[in-house]
């Protein structure tokens, strides 16, 4: 039988404390400086996903129109203490749980102040979609503006998505716009606070 030595041998010795230590304080600071850059990321990609869904709302109460041969609404409302685009697929001007419908994330809003202008978009008659607006399409999928959505001149319908919060939390730095041409297009843009619009 072998005797053991009571002593262990230096390549076997494990890690000592203050080497563990400085491992995680490295974590730790590596944690601090990409934690902001995730968190941002996060809310820009939340935004761009809300752009796409209202112009995915819209194009689908063109095409509701177009497929039904009649005039269709997109209506902007608050639905359950939530704001919401919602078709009329119907007609009835009541929203039914059948009726496609977004509705926007608890922590975002329509309009957010601080969002560049409608007009910076740098389209002719740029107007934007009231809190309670609408926007009609016909059979051919163009815009009408028949009252009540539209006093009857052509406009390009403008909507904008911001967070909900304040600057300290970076909330109001990042906005995503959706317009509606008068051939019923939509296109989705980006803004930073107080800038100009630009096409995403």
């Amino acid at each position: 039988m072998k005797k053991t030595s009571g002593k262990r041998k230096r390549s076997e010795r494990g890690f000592s404390m203050v080497e563990l230590l400085l491992v995680v304080a490295i974590m730790l600071v590596l944690s601090a400086i990409t934690v902001p850059s995730v968190m941002q990321s996060l809310r820009i990609y939340r935004l761009n996903a809300s752009a796409t869904a209202v112009q995915n709302i819209m194009e689908t109460a063109r095409y509701t129109a177009i497929r039904r041969n009649k005039i269709v609404k997109l209506q902007a409302a608050v639905i359950n203490g939530q704001n919401a685009l919602w078709v009329d697929a119907a007609g009835t001007g009541v929203y039914v749980n059948t009726d496609p419908v977004y509705f926007l994330p608890a922590d975002m809003t329509f309009a957010p102040a601080g969002a560049p202008a409608a007009g910076t978009t740098g389209l002719a008659n740029t107007q934007a979609l009231a809190a309670a607006g609408c926007i009609n399409f016909d059979q051919r999928g163009t815009v009408n503006y028949t009252a009540p959505c539209g006093g009857g001149a052509p406009v390009v319908w403008f909507l904008s998505v911001g967070l909900a919060g304040t600057a300290a939390n970076g909330a109001t730095s990042y906005y995503r716009g959706v317009t509606v041409s008068t051939m019923g297009q939509a296109k989705a843009w980006t803004g930073g606070n107080g800038g100009t619009w630009k096409v995403m």
